[in-house]
């Protein structure tokens, strides 16, 4: 028999996504939340690092992941993908037998010492993962990690959490950045100080790290250490400096259990900032200010040559490449260049006076969500509207479909008057040569992680 339906198959409604609630011009978008993001998107854009690549910064560290075969397919992946990351992870199932008979302390402790005694070398520390699952049956973790402390001595234990649907308190990122320094313990103070939680080694040249060395301090990078005992040196300084807001929660916890000074010098494009910073660290440290006035001078005249050659190129930015968006936005916009269009989801209180700056006067300027659900709908031809697009991020690049752009995450370790510079050097060189492999390299995660 033929059906009905099947002779005259009935018409499949096509639908127009309008960018309506993925997007908005600033001068319309409140504070702090542009976007109301119910169901989420991921773009392939994936050079941002996870909490599976971060613990991979401490030498000698092995990841033990305690949770549901659903949870680690994903993060076992992201493992792999970094150089040796899988002979740096393990992992212990937790199965619905485990949940019936309630021993969960015990299969983890038994599980993650298993592994130990197992492994060809003897890790100078563990970081462990709870689940979601184990914190919802309240697992008593102390137990478990005072344990295994016990039976190995000879080894740090952190305490590391995947727990996405308990955000009480902290993000993921900020928890994990935390739990990250947990293994520095309190050493015989020395002159240093530590650059914490980048995940980009702080790039030598800018004026901060100058201005402390001519102080007479060394300065422990985290991103930077090389062996296990560079990292357990962070102990034996006298203040921890970091760049992240999301790294304040870690700062604060080492002055609690080390007694070191946490000096919060942001990154930013602005001279008042920038010079405020320096002060900061002057004052606190006892050091001699740079010449602020040369720096700012070097920028004007680079940015006023890069402005010359790019002209009124197009210009997006994303809130991967920099934790500042729209600080960056309000810097190129207020030398003449033409930005179009800011990729974020939500805005950071320290960009506060950014965002009603540009609110005020550049009210057409774009807000776009890279997570809104429409944002795997929306045409991705921006390229092909307005010729060549310059994009600042992987996830501008991704979304503009330009071969034309500056491939950075986290601000790559720039900083200061110095990475500013530098940073307009890298876009003057993105603008001047096309890379056609942008899909390929924007795929590759925790991007410039090498384990």
């Amino acid at each position: 028999m033929i059906y009905e339906n099947e002779i005259h198959p009935p018409q499949v409604p096509r639908y127009t996504v309008t960018p309506d609630g993925a997007e908005i011009s600033i001068g319309r978008a409140d504070f702090p939340k542009p976007f109301y993001i119910g169901l989420q998107y991921a773009s392939p854009a994936r050079g941002h690092w996870t909490i599976a690549h971060s613990p991979m910064l401490i030498p000698q560290c092995h990841e033990i992941y305690v949770c549901c075969a659903c949870c680690l397919h994903g993060v076992v992946l992201s493992a792999d993908e970094i150089p040796d990351g899988a002979g740096r992870f393990s992992m212990v199932t937790l199965t619905n037998e485990n949940l019936i008979k309630g021993n969960l302390e015990d299969m983890m402790i038994d599980g993650i010492s298993r592994i130990i005694e197992e492994l060809p070398e003897r890790p100078r520390c563990v970081e462990g993962f709870t689940s979601c699952m184990q914190h919802f049956l309240h697992i008593d973790v102390r137990i478990v990690y005072d344990t295994l402390r016990q039976r190995f001595p000879d080894i740090d234990f952190i305490d590391g959490y995947m727990t996405p649907t308990l955000q009480r308190r902290y993000t993921p990122d900020i928890l994990g950045r935390r739990q990250l320094m947990r293994a520095v313990t309190k050493m015989p103070p020395r002159r240093a100080v530590n650059y914490i939680v980048n995940y980009y080694p702080v790039d030598g040249d800018n004026e901060l790290t100058a201005m402390l060395c001519a102080g007479g301090y060394a300065i422990h990078d985290f991103a930077d250490c090389r062996t296990y005992d560079e990292y357990k040196q962070m102990g034996e300084s006298a203040a921890n400096i970091y760049f992240l807001e999301n790294a304040a929660p870690a700062a604060r916890d080492m002055k609690r259990r080390l007694g070191q000074d946490a000096l919060y010098l942001p990154y930013a494009y602005d001279y008042g900032t920038l010079r405020k910073n320096l002060q900061t660290a002057a004052d606190v440290l006892h050091l001699t200010m740079p010449d602020c006035d040369a720096f700012e001078q070097q920028i004007e005249e680079k940015a006023m040559k890069l402005h010359n050659i790019l002209g009124q190129t197009p210009i997006a930015i994303d809130f991967t490449a920099t934790p500042r968006p729209l600080g960056l936005a309000r810097f190129l916009l207020t030398h003449g260049y033409n930005v179009y269009a800011v990729y974020l989801d939500a805005i950071s209180p320290d960009e506060k006076d950014s965002f009603f700056f540009l609110k005020e006067h550049y009210p057409n300027l774009s807000l776009r969500s890279t997570m809104h659900f429409k944002r795997r709908l929306l045409p991705r031809d921006d390229s092909r509207k307005y010729g060549k697009v310059l994009a600042i991020g992987q996830m501008a690049a991704y979304f503009t479909d330009t071969k034309y752009f500056v491939n950075v995450i986290e601000n790559s370790g720039l900083y200061g008057y110095v990475g500013l510079m530098k940073l307009l050097d890298w876009i003057g060189d993105a603008a001047g040569k096309e890379n056609p492999n942008m899909r390929e390299i924007i795929q590759v995660k925790a991007w410039g992680c090498h384990g």
